[in-house]
């Protein structure tokens, strides 16, 4: 709208919108804004002037007109400045631009100097030959501009036509969107550098650098002191688990032209090429999270280029500091040393860009977009211990796919990852330390149950046995001390990380992780060995059952009418076959035992704990991000949860099961007392087991009446006691046994073994081995039966405790070398030689068993499935070994053994 004035020069101007205007023929006095505006008339036959606050005289060839108060229409251009921006004396002119200037709406403007570059041209239009980035050059010819591809390069029609311009524009004028196109060049050839080659765009950048650094945005950092500056220690932002800490990155945003987009945290995924909730997105900066992104993309983006900033604290006052970049694809003068892993080498830079898909041809469209493959955040606690960390860095790898392939539909897979590290050299020195001397410790304690062994084998001087058997002692200790270190170590971790508030503690990595890993895979194989070890000596034990039975006179009738001249072996095959039965008895029940950790891991969502993240709750939020599984963390919370489920199977067996329901070990002794048949066992040449199971009544081969009669009897306390010892109940004893009696006893049972071996490829219908092995049977009842009612004038024992110090050792002192000793033990110690006597071993051959499954898999179910049928592969192996054992040495054929 305008405002008209009379004549006058302060009348305010009756205006109530937003802003008003002096009529035609009137010039403004002031003007600010709104009705604030005053007006004066223009003397007679002149014109307001074109910035209105002047009254100009009209030139001749344009006279003034009193009608519209302007002047006529000039032929070419009305001007009331000159060029230098002084004004025409005469008011206004007509005027014609000359070559040296160049029309511009209303005014002329002389010719740029980057437009008149080539001294031929003589006007201010510039050949299209000659127009590289809005620049005029002299020169035609466009010398080659590359970009790096992962191999070899190509050709940059975009370079071509804008790096020279950039590059002059930046160097000449320090023009401040030519020095950041430049920076974005660089950037975009991955900072490659070649101080013989003065075409590249970083040669360029360091020029301009080295001359007028204040020009240009800083790029580089100080080459070869990658080390010093990923060490700095002045941001003093403490970092805790209780309240969540985040890493508060922002980015400075600038598009290839050089227009500058602003600064944005770079949360709601800026810097993922992956598409996710915003929720799982952002959770890579929630500060304790190991995260990891890949997605497979089809389609790409455009170009961005971008500066990273860390905010933080230092002296109390919130700061920006400057995020390094380590650029994997970096290239110096032929040489890619951002790979390696001295940090004093790396090249760190400042800028860098997610995906180009303008300057990767010599065509437009070029021929690849080059893309992030992979950004790497690398964050890194200080050693202090109080929270603070070291400067975070991001590994940023390129790599391209051509735009063929992308149109046709080829996918891309980009990595987005936060790692965290901390110092690990007190945690590898404390590792070394733990593992050498517990392995000393480990390996003198398996020397000195090779001795143990040794002295109940009877061995004279060491032998090949002796090593054979250290080896496998060796690897049962080892076994022992490497599971107590690496589960120490992962139940150490899994608890401190997730429970710490100011943060001291991270995930292990790198060298000391394998170093972790190799200790507990080294557990496993030793613990496999030793259950090896412990199957073969129980497969091998010499067994036997001594039958006390004796015949009634001939001719003597049972009150059942049946002629007992001789003895029935039934009972020996009873009390065989329930001995075959224990063999593999457990006092942890695995069927159970897998089903309550794969419930309390899977179903309960135990495992859901194992995550590299600081939330430690079981039940988690399915829209939430999960961070990937801790190998460690799954071996903490596995083994945890297993012994605790076997050992409270254990303390229930033990303390409830065993005494109010059924103890299978005791009940054997009992009926062994009922069969009247003692076991004889040689778990070492030398050293044995012995369960007396003579009959208080003297007989048991009898009808159910007399047997009824006879445990009536016992329970009423009216006959004698069955320990061994008269007025005793003490039926089990550990046997230290003199070498006379070991040679006895091959010697019966040589010949059997010769018969046994021959019998192999003889023909059908041939019974001498088991004439043998009736007579040898035989022999060995007498012999035995003899030795215990000490009977033989050269062999003979003694029954006595053990000290404590023997009990606590578990050895003998004494020389049992020609009088044997008969230890009293706690009722059962003869299940050493059986599965139910060494729960310990197998149990934490089951735990190492089920994590090194899982560590393979990532699997609890598949993990307690494989560990069910392996414990079963196990028992059936000692079974059947045990079976053809027990037939071999007890002389008890081996298809009564069912």
């Amino acid at each position: 709208m305008a405002a008209e004035f009379l004549e006058t020069t302060s009348l305010r101007t009756p205006c109530n919108e937003l802003n008003c205007e002096c009529k035609e023929g009137f010039k403004y006095i002031t003007n600010f804004g709104g009705d604030n505006v005053q007006c004066e008339k223009c003397p007679l036959n002149q014109a307001r002037s074109q910035d209105g606050w002047r009254c100009v005289s009209c030139p001749t060839d344009a006279v003034f007109n009193p009608v519209s108060l302007k002047c006529n229409a000039c032929p070419d251009l009305p001007v009331e400045r000159e060029i230098d921006g002084r004004i025409v004396e005469t008011g206004q002119v007509c005027r014609v631009c000359t070559n040296s200037t160049f029309r511009v709406g209303n005014r002329c403007e002389r010719c740029t100097a980057y437009l008149s570059l080539d001294p031929s041209l003589t006007n201010c239009q510039c050949p299209v030959t000659n127009r590289k980035g809005g620049l005029c050059f002299a020169s035609t010819i466009t010398p080659d501009f590359n970009v790096p591809l992962t191999s070899g390069d190509v050709a940059s029609l975009y370079l071509s036509e804008h790096l020279e311009a950039a590059y002059t524009m930046c160097q000449s004028k320090q023009n401040s969107t030519a020095c950041i196109i430049l920076s974005n060049l660089c950037a975009l050839t991955w900072y490659e550098f070649d101080g013989t080659n003065a075409n590249r765009a970083c040669n360029m950048y360091k020029e301009i650098e080295a001359n007028t650094p204040e020009s240009l945005p800083m790029l580089y950092y100080e080459e070869g002191n990658g080390d010093r500056i990923l060490e700095d220690t002045s941001q003093t932002t403490v970092y805790t688990f209780s309240p969540v800490s985040y890493l508060n990155f922002y980015v400075a945003r600038y598009t290839i032209n050089g227009e500058f987009l602003g600064v944005s945290p770079v949360t709601g995924g800026l810097l993922q090429l992956c598409t996710d909730t915003t929720k799982r997105l952002d959770a890579a900066y929630t500060f304790g999270t190991y995260y990891s992104q890949s997605n497979k993309l089809s389609q790409f983006f455009i170009l961005l280029n971008q500066q990273l900033d860390l905010k933080f604290t230092r002296n109390d006052a919130e700061q920006m500091y400057r995020t390094p970049l380590r650029i994997l694809n970096y290239v110096s003068s032929g040489s890619s040393v951002n790979t390696g892993s001295d940090a004093q080498d790396w090249q760190l830079v400042r800028r860098f860009f997610l995906v180009d898909n303008v300057a990767s041809g010599p065509v437009s469209p070029p021929e690849y977009v080059r893309y992030v493959k992979s950004i790497e955040i690398i964050v890194r606690l200080t050693e202090t211990g109080d929270g603070t960390i070291y400067p975070p860095y991001f590994n940023i790898e390129y790599d391209q796919v051509s735009l063929t392939s992308a149109n046709e539909g080829a996918t891309i897979s980009p990595t987005f990852t936060v790692t965290y590290w901390m110092t690990q050299i007190k945690f590898r020195r404390d590792f070394q330390i733990a593992t050498g001397t517990l392995s000393t410790l480990g390996v003198l304690y398996a020397g000195y149950r090779a001795w143990v062994w040794s002295k109940r084998a009877g061995k004279l001087a060491i032998d090949f046995g002796t090593i054979l058997n250290f080896i496998f002692f060796a690897a049962g200790s080892l076994a022992n001390v490497f599971f107590i270190i690496s589960f120490g170590i992962a139940f150490y971790f899994l608890v401190f990380y997730k429970d710490q508030d100011v943060l001291f503690l991270f995930h292990l990595r790198d060298l000391a992780e394998e170093e972790w890993l190799a200790l507990f895979g080294s557990a496993f194989a030793l613990k496999a060995l030793q259950i090896v070890h412990l199957i073969v000596i129980q497969c091998t034990a010499d067994v036997f059952f001594i039958d006390w039975e004796r015949p009634r006179g001939a001719g003597q009738v049972t009150d059942s009418k049946k002629p007992t001249g001789s003895v029935s072996i039934w009972r020996t095959y009873f009390v065989a076959n329930e001995w075959n039965e224990i063999q593999t008895t457990r006092k942890v029940n695995h069927i159970f035992q897998i089903f309550a950790v794969v419930f309390f891991l899977y179903v309960v969502g135990f495992e859901n704990v194992a995550t590299k993240d600081p939330n430690g709750s079981v039940i988690k939020d399915s829209t939430e991000y999960m961070a990937a599984m801790s190998t460690m963390f799954r071996y903490g919370i596995a083994g945890s949860v297993y012994l605790i489920v076997g050992v409270v199977q254990w303390i229930f067996f033990t303390f409830i099961y065993e005494r109010f329901v059924e103890d299978a070990i005791r009940q054997f002794v009992d009926l062994c007392s009922m069969s009247n048949i003692s076991v004889f066992v040689m778990a070492h040449a030398q050293f044995g087991y012995y369960i007396h199971g003579r009959s208080v009544h003297g007989r048991a081969d009898t009808n159910m009446k007399e047997m009824f009669e006879m445990m009536k009897r016992e329970e009423e306390d009216l006959c004698g006691q069955r320990g061994l010892v008269p007025n005793t109940d003490n039926q089990t004893f550990m046997m230290s046994l003199p070498r006379k009696l070991r040679l006895k006893y091959e010697q019966v049972m040589l010949p059997v073994a010769l018969e046994n071996a021959g019998a192999v490829g003889a023909p059908k219908g041939k019974n001498t081995a088991n004439e043998k092995q009736v007579e040898a049977y035989a022999v060995i009842n007498r012999f035995l039966s003899a030795f215990i009612d000490h009977s033989l004038k050269d062999l003979d024992y003694v029954v006595k405790d053990k000290t404590l110090m023997e009990s606590i050792m578990d050895t003998e002192f004494f020389d049992a070398s020609e009088k044997g000793i008969f230890y009293n033990d706690d009722g059962h110690s003869f299940d050493n030689c059986l599965f139910y006597g060494n729960e310990g071993t197998l149990l934490l051959f089951d735990t190492l068993l089920f994590c090194i499954i899982d560590l393979i898999a990532t699997n609890f179910v598949l993990a307690g499935v494989i560990t069910y049928i392996i414990i079963e592969i196990i028992a059936i192996i000692r079974r059947s070994g045990g079976e053809k054992n027990l037939a071999k040495k007890t002389l008890v054929d081996e298809r009564f053994l069912i």
